[in-house]
């Protein structure tokens, strides 16, 4: 008895520090896409390309794989918004949208 009352609170113990790794792991992710996002926006306006023209070097310069499918995804959301949009609230709107995703709170297409 005593054996599965001390399992059982081990468990009280790791279940919260799991989930906090988990919360951590997802807010770097979503950080990580949003900075990508800002970045991209930044080179948008400094540089004007159209979508096409962005997706034409990212072709160019990275190599078929799953980097490349992933900044190209990133890179749609930020081309589907206007150019003017400042880079601050691409990184917003970014990171808002990857975390309610990740909490299963975005809106379903």
């Amino acid at each position: 008895m005593q054996y599965k009352v001390s399992f059982i609170s081990v468990l009280f113990v790791i279940c919260p520090i799991h989930a906090e790794e988990i919360q951590r792991s997802t807010m770097t992710s979503c950080a990580y896409q949003a900075g990508t996002a800002r970045e991209i926006q930044t080179i948008r306006q400094t540089e004007g390309d159209d979508w096409s023209q962005f997706e034409q070097k990212v072709m160019k310069i990275y190599k078929e794989g799953q980097g490349r499918t992933d900044l190209l995804a990133i890179a749609k959301m930020v081309y589907l918004q206007p150019t003017e949009v400042s880079v601050n609230e691409v990184y917003a709107k970014t990171f808002s949208a990857c975390v309610k995703l990740t909490e299963g709170e975005a809106d379903s297409a």
